[in-house]
């Protein structure tokens, strides 16, 4: 059981190294396992309560299986009582199936509630990280 927030994060940040490196298991141990977890994960497509998204983190580090988890950078963090969310970047290197290396950075939302036992995530929202580009709309004002 990981009792502290800062604890709970520091186990996060190992998990994460785990999950890209292969073994989604340390990962999947910081999810509540219930029915009401979502994951929309960078790789597409909407997972929805438990076994969905343990499966999906299966195959998300059967995916990279070899990588490295090269960075997170914590933008934001609040903890309110039994809930809590934060917002980072991270940076992951991997190769693919083919070999070619790959770097992939990523934009991440949590939500988390706090159990008898500890803190879990309850959802997740990952997705590319990419330069701000407006459409050319005719210089809509406010940018």
């Amino acid at each position: 059981m990981v009792s502290t927030w800062a604890d709970f994060q520091a186990a996060q940040r190992s998990a994460l190294s785990a999950l890209v490196a292969g073994d989604p298991h340390d990962f999947q141990q910081l999810w509540d396992h219930a029915g009401d977890v979502s994951l929309l994960g960078a790789f597409g497509g909407v997972a929805r309560g438990w076994e969905e998204v343990r499966d999906r983190l299966a195959a998300v580090a059967a995916t990279y299986g070899n990588g490295v988890y090269r960075r997170l950078d914590q933008l934001d963090e609040h903890v309110h009582g039994d809930t809590a969310w934060t917002v980072h970047v991270e940076e992951i290197h991997s190769r693919s199936a083919t070999g070619d290396r790959e770097v992939r950075e990523r934009r991440v939302t949590k939500v988390y509630r706090r159990r008898a036992d500890g803190w879990r995530i309850v959802h997740m929202h990952s997705d590319p990280l990419v330069a701000t580009s407006f459409p050319d709309d005719g210089g809509a004002p406010g940018r």
